[in-house]
This record gives structure tokens, sequence and C-alpha cells, in this order.
């Protein structure tokens, strides 16, 4: 049974929020992956309105320029952040034709009916505006290495509803334009291999896994190679699946 988002996150929010914010440079690459195809946009309209759902602490907000309107949504109350807004992820507290763009990274896996919230994007995105969606992929190293360790150590289990082109046929033709659909690197940088570990339990709040425990798996399950040197820097690989989309511009013989 695939857990609810805020409730999985009123659990785990406060540990992976600390993460974030002790390790910033882990996770870097994800959040350019996901503003890459918005480069042109944010060029063309320097003041442009983003929406990030789920936002969790709002780490996106750092990597945006100045000029950029930022909105953040999160259901849950676990990222220490204020009050959450309540719901689902599909409840977005925006007006109608408000939004010109909209990220989602890496919390749909928890959503087992990704349609309301793609109804939820189009209410509130203007015609022609962006869509950047990324998130495990469907039967990926990454989807194992969550269901089966992390879902093994972090206390509720994981089970994890991942991206793949089933979601890509969720967006209706004569509401989506889909511009691409795939596989993205986005590795997560470490200054060492104790880094990486504590990284890792604190997002996945991994209770009772030593160091040596969380190193096997991440070789085991995402191909990392061993150094001698347990100080020096590492990678850790990590791809994940991304769909971008246009809103459909109405036809006006429809209506």
């Amino acid at each position: 049974m695939l857990a609810d988002y805020a409730e999985i996150f009123r659990h785990r929010g406060g540990s992976y929020h600390k993460a974030m914010l002790t390790v910033p440079h882990a996770r870097v690459l994800e959040f350019k992956r996901a503003l890459e195809p918005l480069i042109a946009d944010l060029a063309a309209r320097p003041a442009f309105r983003i929406a990030d759902v789920p936002s969790g602490g709002e780490y996106l907000r750092s990597f945006l320029p100045a000029t950029v309107e930022y909105h953040g949504f999160d259901p849950s109350s676990g990222f220490n952040t204020g009050p959450a807004e309540g719901g689902d992820l599909a409840d977005l507290p925006f007006p109608d034709l408000s939004i010109d763009a909209f990220i989602s990274l890496a919390g749909l896996h928890h959503c087992l009916d990704k349609r309301p919230f793609l109804n939820a994007c189009h209410r509130t995105l203007v015609p022609r505006g962006l869509l950047s969606v990324l998130d495990v992929g469907s039967g990926s190293p990454e989807a194992r290495f969550l269901d089966e360790f992390v879902g093994k150590y972090n206390g509720m289990g994981h089970e994890g509803d991942y991206l793949g082109p089933g979601f890509v046929l969720q967006f209706e033709p004569s509401k989506w334009d889909v511009l691409s659909a795939g596989m993205v690197d986005c590795h997560w940088q470490f200054a060492s291999k104790t880094e990486l570990c504590e990284f890792c339990r604190g997002l996945f709040r991994l209770q009772g896994v030593s160091d040596s425990l969380t190193l096997e798996a991440v070789r085991s399950y995402l191909g990392v190679k061993p150094s001698i040197d347990s100080q020096e820097s590492v990678q850790m690989p990590w791809r994940l699946y991304r769909v971008v989309a246009r809103k459909c511009v109405p036809n006006p013989q429809e209506h």
C-alpha cells in the first residue's frame, strides 16, 4: 500500500530537512536539471512565476534569479518551515492561470494517481506554461535502492509509484504538448564517504545503519566505486526520469 505523502514526511520531514541544510551541495545537480527546461523562458521573461511542488524546505528557491516570483507548496508539516497548507499534492493553493512554470522534484513517486496533480497544474498554469517533473524512474537501480534498502531501514517501509512511459501517457494530448521524456544524470556529490553516509541516514531517516552497510548498499544498487581514502570526495550515481510538457493553447473552435 502506497503511503500518503503528507503522512510520510510528517515523520521523515525533519530529518530530511536537516540533511539538506547540513549538506546543501549534495543534490545541486538535481535542481539544475529541474530548471534546465526553463532557461529560455527565464531569459525571455525575467519576472517569471514559478511554483515548486512539493517544495519541502524550499531548496529550489536558492537556484532562482532574484527577479523570479517563487511559490512553494508542500502538504506536509514535517519540514519545520512553517504550517502546512494541508491536503495532498493536488490541492494546489494557486489561482487559475497564475503560474508560468511548475517544478516537481522527487515527490510524485509518493502519489499513486498522478492525474489529479496534472489537472491541478493545468488549471493554474497560463497557456503555454511549462511543467518540469523529475522523479525516480520505474524499474531503475534508484527505485530498487529506495524500495528495498531504504524501505528496510527507515522504520516506515518504502513503496514508490515511479515514473516511466506510463506516466507520459497520462498527459492528455488536448491539454499538454510533451516536449521530452527520459532519464537524466543527477549524481549526488559529497566531500567524503563519511558525508555520503551521514546524508543518506538523515535524508531517508535510516535507523541502525552503519557507514559500512550504507556504502555496501550504495555500491551494490548504484555502483559507487570503492576508494582507498575514506575522506576522498565521492560521487553517488543518481539518475531521474524527467518529463517536460507545455500547456496547450485552447482552440477557440472547441468553445
